[in-house]
């Protein structure tokens, strides 16, 4: 008579039984460990990704990168693609709630943790988030876009030149963390043309070793603006209040490029009253033609920064707003040691870069027509989006 045990079944049958569980469970356990591991690999390669000196400059600028300077990087982007690969960007996401109080410094935080958000989510979103692969490549095919960045080798800070965005004042603050002293070059504009000899402009150094070093390791720096607000400060100041021969050069060229006669520079008042080289509505009709711009190979002043400074390729340490400029400043400065230079950025003697109002922006938006201001927004939507800046404000047409 065959054993039962308590529950009924025979003893031969309770061990087949058994048998078969522990072959399930041996199965269950080997699917379990394959999928841990797989996952565990690739989340460390994603984790080392991330902290490597190559990872830790990322971003791409975006699909259709036109002129920089003197190159056409749409042109070069494209026939170099290979040096650069789309890294998903990491989400970044905010201090949670807390009831405990926050200072400035704190407040200084959070917008930096947000910037950053915004320009991660912007690349993402259009799948142009880039890590570079092939430095030395980069570095050759970008040669001219280097003349936009400056550094500081004791504070091992790299920050990049947006004209028309507090350039002045942070490069008088690169220029005494260089050693600068001579009170002519920080009290008058003599910085611009110092710093553009200076060997303390990336574009300046021959060895390209340094160069990848500085732009894989260093902290930086990126200062940014509204776009219409930049290229209403660049037009006043180019073309409108304080023109010389370089800009009127500039505004001939613009008018040839238009099919009108070049004798009209300097012959016209704007609406701010003063004898403009070219009208407003000139200056963004060249500036929002990108074949045109790349033809005549554009000014740093009317190129969108997500072109100057690679927002998608580089992943800045520090993100400044000229609309929070006094805060976010002296909280950039305090981190890298050197809070005291702050007064070099508001410093008199050169551009103040100043916020246009609102009543600036809608008198110069006024002189445009609805098809000028979209080609305004498509030429500019990139920095719109990377620095969540509202296109409404303006009341630029969506489509």
């Amino acid at each position: 008579m065959t054993a039962m045990d308590e529950r009924g079944f025979s003893i031969p049958n309770k061990c087949r039984s058994l048998k078969y569980m522990f072959f399930a469970c041996l199965i269950l356990s080997a699917l379990v460990t394959y999928v841990y591991i797989n996952n565990v690999f690739h989340s460390d390669r994603d984790f080392l990704n991330s902290i490597s000196p190559v990872a830790s400059l990322l971003r791409a600028g975006r699909k259709d990168v036109s002129s920089i300077g003197n190159i056409n990087t749409s042109q070069a982007a494209s026939e170099h693609l290979h040096v650069l690969q789309y890294v998903p960007r990491k989400k970044i996401t905010e201090r949670p709630p807390t009831t405990e109080l926050c200072d400035e410094e704190c407040q200084w935080e959070r917008r930096q943790i947000r910037y950053k958000a915004d320009v991660n989510q912007a690349c993402d979103l259009n799948n142009e988030a880039r890590q570079i692969t092939n430095w030395a490549e980069w570095v050759k095919v970008n040669e001219l876009v280097l003349q936009s960045f400056y550094f500081s080798d004791k504070h091992k800070t790299i920050y990049c030149e947006v004209p028309k965005s507090a350039c002045t004042g942070m490069k008088r603050v690169f220029y005494v963390m260089n050693g600068g002293k001579d009170k002519k070059v920080l009290t008058k504009m003599n910085i611009h043309p110092h710093s553009f000899r200076s060997n303390w402009r990336l574009s300046n150094e021959k060895s390209v070793k340094k160069v990848i070093e500085r732009l894989k390791t260093y902290k930086s720096i990126m200062i940014v603006r509204e776009p219409f607000a930049r290229a209403v400060s660049g037009y006043q100041d180019k073309f409108d209040l304080r023109p010389n021969g370089f800009w009127k050069d500039w505004a001939k060229t613009m008018l040839k490029s238009e099919g009108k006669d070049p004798s009209l520079v300097g012959t016209r008042k704007d609406i701010s009253g003063h004898k403009a080289l070219v009208t407003f509505e000139e200056f963004i009709t060249f500036t929002t033609n990108t074949s045109v711009v790349n033809k005549y190979r554009g000014d740093q002043h009317w190129i969108p920064i997500a072109e100057i400074c690679f927002p998608c390729q580089f992943n800045y340490d520090f993100i400044i707003k000229i609309e929070n400029m006094k805060d976010d400043v002296e909280y950039t400065l305090k981190r890298i040691g050197e809070e005291k230079l702050l007064q070099y950025m508001f410093e008199k003697g050169g551009h103040e870069t100043k916020s246009s109002n609102s009543s600036s922006k809608e008198a110069y938006l006024s002189q445009l027509t609805p098809d000028l201001v979209l080609a305004f927004k498509d030429r500019f939507v990139k920095d719109y989006h990377a620095f969540n800046y509202s296109m409404d404000v303006l009341n630029l047409p969506q489509r």
